[in-house]
Order: structure tokens, then sequence, then C-alpha cells
């Protein structure tokens, strides 16, 4: 090995089907959906207006893109920029991201000028950001803006921006930005609408850099709790936790310090602190000034918390976890690495999962292998870190692999991306190491698929194809030509439709060039196909909500007129789990109850399926429903 580089009752539904529900994730089911409440964070509404505009529109762009493998993963990045203190919510079934930068060749990141805005149906692809904030109210916000948390007013019908504003010498105090839609936002002409009392606090409004920093807001027994980096005077400069209460937001009473630190540094300030309420265990998240890595404070009432009790959850910056479906927790952070000079740092938000006991104690960070949403099959060594993260051949001074995004297949390659535990900027495992990758069966329901291929020149032994599940026969096959850069190629599927597929990534190859990179694996269905009733016969949209479910969801199609129809849930590797028999489907809106059961009546186990939608006895679409328990 080689590592080179810098460093079933089954129920018909035709009425009412909602409008925006059918490919995009489930929103929430919470009590009080749009407030940020305790024992955990509360859902939101559907926001109509602009984003459901926005939300039609991605509809119809489903419709195009059947299968899709882009070798994303759950990051948010900037180019040209590093991304700092952010929120993360989701009103609407998209998820929007708030945040504040810097550029990336800036050494401190104490110069963030502007607070952005981008959205997500995934986590793992980004619209292009847009700037909705930027210093300059008054001599409170000249210097900078830093650590947006956005929240939900339901009592004012407003959507609420926290924010930490700081003068020209870097003294730090909250501030607020008001908004109707989430991309037009006002500043309040009460800012700064909170500041640290001098005579308790380490605060100078004459001095330079006094901390008042990072709020997160929540709303508990009928008043609104706002937590606050701080330096307090007790006896000696002590980091703790602010907590003021408020009625309307504007006017905030200091009632003591939630938390101070009680440790073996007590000086260290508690940045980006959360509060989190899971089963019975109340958890405290932070980091702590200049010490890599987020502290989490686990107990059974918040008195119980104890720097000496506290637990380095995992590395990274700027903790978040949110719980947009009953159970699921998001836990985000900001993670660097090196750019290619090998001097300056690139940050990104990186996206996972937090586990707990049923109580909620014994929390930690789950990573599952990237490959396995949509790759059954990935072993041998030249699958231990794909996907690749960023162009990673420039580190080593290569040319450019001609990525989309910011991953991609490398059959080569070492560097999953930050805090993945797998390889780093730069590195590789070389050619010789060898390894294969499967994706799920999917029935061929589009006209053609694209896709990026470079690498080597070995037709038998390292090349990307598509292969019949029923007889593992290759329909089509390419290879990287000699041409580390990816080209693109494109596959005819009229003449495979309705047939069981997989995508076969082989690398077998140990000789010079032994390598394949692989992106945007696209599949199409044109306008006019070149059957004759294809376009008449598939469905103009599908889906289904709530996506992820539990324990039913609704798999949702339109026809143009109307057909015999069957629905089909297999799991990843195409065994059939499930069908709803055939049934007479109507032009227009369609949709079939798949309870979570497989066809004995068992409970289907957690996990992700492949829906197939079968209209005049062929596979017609098809897609991906997740199962959480």
């Amino acid at each position: 090995m080689q590592i080179t580089g810098p460093s079933i009752a089954v129920q018909l539904v035709t009425d009412n089907l909602p409008a925006w529900s059918l490919t995009l994730p489930s929103p929430q089911t919470n009590n009080s959906p749009n407030t940020r409440r305790f024992p955990t964070v509360g859902g939101r509404n559907v926001l109509l207006g602009v984003w459901g505009l926005l939300l039609m529109m991605a509809l119809a762009s489903q419709a195009d893109a059947l299968v899709r493998f882009d070798f994303e993963q759950k990051y948010f990045q900037h180019r040209g920029r590093q991304v700092w203190d952010f929120s993360i919510i989701r009103p609407d079934s998209i998820y929007h991201i708030f945040y504040h930068t810097i550029n990336e060749q800036t050494p401190s990141a104490t110069f963030g000028d502007t607070i952005w805005h981008a959205t997500s149906e995934d986590l793992k692809h980004w619209d292009s950001p847009v700037a909705v904030i930027v210093v300059g109210q008054g001599p409170w916000d000249d210097g900078a803006i830093w650590a947006p948390d956005v929240f939900r007013d339901e009592g004012n019908n407003r959507w609420v921006i926290a924010y930490t504003g700081c003068d020209a010498n870097f003294n730090q105090s909250i501030c607020l930005a008001f908004s109707n839609n989430l991309m037009q936002w006002t500043k309040s002409v009460y800012n700064p609408v909170a500041e640290a009392d001098t005579a308790v606090y380490v605060w100078d409004k004459n001095g330079i850099w006094s901390d008042f920093r990072d709020p997160y807001i929540y709303r508990q027994d009928n008043q609104w709790h706002m937590l606050v980096t701080a330096e307090q005077n007790l006896g000696i400069n002590t980091g703790v936790l602010y907590h003021g209460t408020s009625d309307d937001l504007l006017s905030w009473t200091d009632v003591g310090p939630l938390f101070v630190n009680d440790g073996a540094t007590p000086g260290k300030v508690l940045e980006s602190p959360q509060y989190k309420v899971i089963g019975t265990t109340h958890h405290l998240l932070f980091g702590e000034f200049n010490t890599t890595g987020t502290t989490i404070l686990s107990a059974a009432d918040p008195s119980g918390w104890t720097m000496a009790n506290r637990v380095l959850l995992d590395y990274g910056y700027a903790p978040e976890v949110d719980e947009f479906d009953p159970g699921v927790r998001i836990f985000s952070r900001l993670a660097n690495y090196y750019l290619p000079d090998g001097v300056n740092i690139g940050y990104v938000v990186r996206i996972d999962t937090l586990l707990t006991d049923p109580d909620g104690s014994n929390p930690s960070v789950y990573k599952p292998h990237p490959m396995d949403d949509n790759w059954v099959v990935h072993s041998g060594t030249s699958n231990l870190a794909n996907p690749t993260f960023g162009d990673n051949p420039i580190w080593r001074g290569e040319a450019t692999v001609g990525l989309v995004g910011h991953g991609y297949y490398g059959s080569k390659e070492y560097h999953q991306g930050p805090l993945s535990g797998r390889g780093s900027p730069g590195t590789m495992l070389g050619d010789a190491i060898t390894g294969t990758a499967e994706s799920y069966r999917f029935p061929i329901t589009g006209d053609r698929m694209t896709l990026l291929v470079g690498g080597g020149n070995y037709p038998g032994t390292c090349y990307v194809a598509l292969v019949d599940d029923a007889d593992d026969s290759i329909l089509y096959s390419e290879t990287g030509g000699n041409n580390a850069t990816m080209t693109p190629r494109e596959w005819d599927l009229t003449p495979y439709q309705g047939r069981t597929c997989y995508v076969a990534i082989i690398d077998l190859e140990t000789g010079a060039m032994g390598h394949i990179n692989v992106d945007e694996i696209i599949e199409i269905a044109d306008p006019t196909g070149v059957q004759d009733d294809a376009p008449a016969l598939r469905p103009t949209r599908h889906g289904a909500f709530p996506n992820p479910f539990n324990p039913r969801t609704t798999i949702s199609f339109d026809l143009a007129q109307a057909n015999q129809c069957e629905v089909r849930v297999h799991d990843l590797r195409g065994h059939l789990v499930w069908r709803s028999g055939a049934f007479a489907g109507l032009q227009g809106a369609n949709g079939v109850v798949w309870d979570g059961q497989d066809a004995t009546g068992s409970p289907a186990a957690a996990g992700t399926y492949l829906y197939a939608i079968e209209v005049a006895g062929q596979a017609r679409a098809s897609g991906k429903i997740a199962l959480v328990k």
C-alpha cells in the first residue's frame, strides 16, 4: 500500500395530495411547529410564496433526473470562503443554512462582514449562497457580524436572526434582524438588544475584544431564553454562559449564568453554546476557546453539569444539534482542512447523526460510510476513503480531476473529507490497490445516462459499467482512456427500458494509471422518448411523503392517462419486499400507502428502500425512501 501526499392493506389515495410533497423530505410534525422549544427542537410549518414556488421548481427538475450517483457527502462548502458559525433550519421541507464567512486567505475569523443563506433538499446539494445581512447598521456592528441563530417568532408571525455585532475593536453585543420570507432581512431598530453589564462581566466598550457573543435562543415556560458566550468577574475572570430571559426578544433580564466553567482552566470562555434535552437527559454543548473539539456535558438536571464530567463528543467547532424528524438528530459542526498551498485553511460544515440511549444518555456521533447510501457493495482497499473530497490531485500538484460539486469517486485516492478519519488532503493509496463497487438495483425508466469518467485505459480490469441484474451482463462500459481528468460519456438506455440494472465501478488493475475516476452518473428522461408510448406511460411526477417515514408513507405519482398500475418496494439489493397488487391508475394524481410491512405482514427493517412504479406492465419511475425507527 502506498500512501503519499502532504501531510399488506393497500390504500389508494387519489385526492388531496400535497402539491409539494412528492419527492422532498418530510416536514416536522411536532406541536407548536414554528417555535424552538424544549425538551426537543420543534418543527417548522410549510412556507408558501417564494419558497413554495422553489419547491415546485425542484419537483419539476426531479422528474428529469431519475437515478443519480454524484458522490456528494453531507458537507456545506462556500467556495473561496471559510464557513464559520452557522444555523440550520427546515421550515418548508427544505434545509436552510445561515452562516458568516471570511475569505480563505484571511488569517483570522474575526473579520466576518456578511451573513449568507443557502438551501438544500438533502444536506448534500446546496444552491448558490446569497448574502442576506452585512455589517454597518451602527458602531456596534461596524467591525464584524458573527454567529447567526435563526428561529421562528410565531407570536409575531416572523423569522428572527439573533447574531453577534462587533464594533471596530471587536467588543461584542447581541443584535436581531427580522424577515417574513427568509430572504429579505431588516435589522432591529433597537439593536443591540443585549449588552453585558460591565459591573458583572469583563466587558469594556472602550477596550479591545470584550466577550459577549454566539447567541442561542429558545422558548420555554412562555418566555424567550438566550445563552451567550461571556466572561464574568468571579474573583478571577471566568468563562460563563450568560442566561437572559425576555417576553418580547427586545428587553432581556440577566437571570444569572446557566453554567460556570468549573474546570482546570476556568478562564476559557465557552463558545457556540447549545442546550438540548433528549429523553430525560439535559445536554450542554459548546467549544472551549482555543481548544479543538466539541465539549458535551450531560446530566439528569442542569445543576449536575460539571467540567469534571466533560466529554469530547467529536472534533470540529460550533456544534449544532437539530431534530427535524422524530428521533433523528442531526449533528453539525465546522470542520477545517488545509488548502492546496499547504498554508491556508478551508472551513466547511460537516453533518452527521447524534445517537443516544432512549433516555438521552451516552451521546455519540454516528458516521456511516458515505458509500452506504447508494452502493450496496464497496469492497477492497480502493473504497476505504471514497467518495473523494474535493479536487484531491491538485493538492499533489497534479492536473484537475474535473469533478462537479465537492465529491467524486477516485479509486486511488485517500481523502474522504474533513473529520472523516480517512486520509488527508492530497493523500493517495496509489494505482496498485484494487476494489469494486455496485450500486443499488434500479429499473431503467429513462432514455439515456450521462457520466464523467477519467483514469487509465484497461477495458477488462478498470472501468465503470451499466450491468443487467438478471445475468450480470455488461450493457455499457467506459475506461478513463489514460486521461485522469474526467470527460463526459453518454449511454442510450432506450433498448433496455424496464430492465433492472446496476452501476458497477471496477478497479482490478495494479499497473500504471490503474485507477478510475467517476462522477455525475445521471439517468435522464428526455421530453420525447424513442418509444411512441413512453412519454404517455411515464409518470409526470412521483415521490413519497413523508420521507423519511415511520410507520407509513404515501407513494404518489401523476399519470397523463389512465392505465393499469402497480407499486413495488425493493431493498437496495433488488429483493422484492412488498407489492401493492395491480390497480387501475387514474389520469392525474394517484397514491399508494405502504405501511412499512413486508409481503408476510411483518414490519420491515429500518433502512433505505427503492420503490418502482409500474405502468402497463413495465417499471416507469423509481425513487428512494427511508424507513426510520
